[in-house]
C-alpha cells in the first residue's frame, strides 16, 4: 500500500500512468475466502465500459495533498547540536541567513552576500549588498532578492546569472529589510524614513506588502491605538498562518496578523529564567508555526509559539557561539542554522525529529 501511494502522488495528474502501474504491478498471494463469503465477479469486462468510465474521471486543483505536522514530527525535549561548526570562507560574520535549498543558503555579513553549501563552500559571490541586517530573501522560484547598497531592491536568477532591479529606493524610505511569503509570493519590505535627515523621526516606520508583480497592496504601520508599531526593525518574517513578525531591536519582537492587526509583542523570557539582556535580532519560523528569537546578548535561541507563549530556550555559549546573530530554517531537514556576530562560524541545532508515522 505504501509503494501504491508513493506512485499515485508521483502521478496524481497522470491517471493512465497509474493505471498501467498497478496493471503491471504482481498482486500479491492472499489467502482463500471463507465459504461463508460469496463474490461474484464478471468474467466478461468490457474494455469499452472500462473506458467510458475512466473519461469520466475529472481532475480539479486542490493543492499538494499536506500530513499535518503534528503527526509526522515531534518537538525534542532538547536541543542537539547537530553539526557542530560550518566554517563559509571569507565570510565575516552570519548576519542573515536565506535557504534556496537544503544544500544552498545565502549568507550576509554586512559586506557581501555568499552562496554556499552545507559544507561551508563558495558557490557564488555578491559585494553590492546593504550593510544592513536582514536584506535578502529567496522566492519559490530559488532566486534571490536583496537589498543593495544604493537601497534598491533588486533580483537575482536561480541561476546567478541574470540581474534586475524589482523596486526603486524612493527618495526619501529605504528598504531596512525584506522577506517573500511562500504562500501568497508577495514580498513584505519593511521601509523606513531616511536616517540620514535629522529632522525625520525614527518611528516612522512601516511594513509594505508588494504582489508578485511589484504592485504595493497593504501597508502596515501604527497600532489600533494609533502609536508606531515599531521602533528599529532589523528583521521581518512571515509564519504560516499569515502572521508578519518583525524583529524590533528595542521593542521586542512584534506580530501582526496577515490584515496587519496587532496581535501581540514577545519581550523575553519571563523573571527568573532570563540569562541577561534581552536584544532580539534575527528570527525564522518552523513547521508548528513557532517562532525562532535569537538573542544577541542573552546569547540565547528561544523559541516562542505562534501566540507567545514561550516553549524553550537554548543557551548557545557552551557551543563556543559568540554574539548569535542571524538564523534560518532548513524546511526540508527541520533544523536551525545559526551564525555569528563575531565570526564565520555557523552552527547547526536540531529540535524537531520526524516520527515514522505509518509505523
Amino acid at each position: 500500500m505504501t509503494e501504491y501511494v508513493h506512485r499515485y502522488e508521483q502521478l496524481a495528474n497522470k491517471p493512465v500512468r497509474f493505471l498501467l502501474f498497478i496493471k503491471k504491478t504482481p498482486v500479491p498471494k492472499t489467502k482463500e475466502l471463507p465459504d461463508n463469503i460469496k463474490c461474484n465477479f464478471n468474467k466478461e469486462i468490457r474494455i469499452r465500459d472500462t473506458l467510458e468510465l475512466l473519461v469520466e474521471i475529472k481532475i480539479t486543483e486542490t493543492g499538494k495533498r499536506q500530513v499535518r505536522n503534528e503527526n509526522m514530527l515531534r518537538l525534542l525535549k532538547g536541543a542537539i547540536l547537530n553539526t557542530k561548526h560550518v566554517y563559509v570562507t571569507n565570510l565575516n560574520h552570519g548576519v542573515h541567513i536565506s535557504f534556496v535549498t537544503s544544500e544552498q543558503l545565502w549568507v550576509s555579513d554586512g559586506h557581501s552576500l555568499t552562496l554556499t553549501n552545507s559544507k561551508g563552500n563558495i558557490l557564488h559571490h555578491l559585494f553590492d549588498v546593504s550593510e544592513y541586517y536582514g536584506v535578502h530573501t529567496v522566492n519559490s522560484e530559488g532566486e534571490l532578492i536583496y537589498v543593495d547598497k544604493d537601497w534598491n531592491i533588486n533580483k537575482i536568477s536561480a541561476d546567478n546569472a541574470t540581474k534586475s532591479t524589482l523596486i526603486k529606493r524612493t527618495e526619501l524610505w529605504e528598504p531596512w529589510c525584506i522577506c517573500h511569503s511562500g504562500s501568497t509570493g508577495d514580498l513584505l519590505v519593511m521601509m523606513r524614513y531616511d536616517t540620514r535627515n535629522p529632522t525625520i523621526p525614527l518611528s516612522d516606520v512601516k511594513v509594505i506588502r508588494y504582489s508578485s508583480t511589484v504592485q504595493q497592496i497593504q501597508t502596515i504601520q501604527y497600532h489600533r491605538t494609533g502609536e508606531p508599531l515599531y521602533s528599529e526593525p532589523i528583521y521581518i518574517t512571515e509564519n504560516g498562518n499569515g502572521d508578519i513578525v518583525v524583529s524590533d531591536t528595542w521593542n521586542g519582537v512584534v506580530v501582526t496578523d496577515h490584515e496587519g492587526k496587532y496581535r501581540f509583542t514577545y519581550t523575553g523570557p519571563p523573571e527568573g529564567l532570563s540569562f541577561g539582556i534581552f536584544m532580539p535580532s534575527g528570527i525564522c519560523v518552523d513547521a508548528f508555526l513557532n517562532i525562532l528569537i535569537c538573542g544577541r546578548l542573552d546569547q540565547t535561541i528561544q523559541l516562542i509559539n505562534r501566540d507567545g507563549l514561550l516553549l524553550s530556550i537554548l543557551p548557545t555559549k557552551q557551543d563556543g557561539m559568540v554574539e548569535p546573530l542571524g538564523l534560518g530554517y532548513d524546511e526540508k531537514n527541520h533544523v536551525v542554522w545559526m551564525g555569528s556576530g563575531m565570526n564565520n562560524k555557523l552552527c547547526v541545532y536540531r529540535y524537531i525529529e520526524r516520527q515514522d508515522y505509518l509505523a
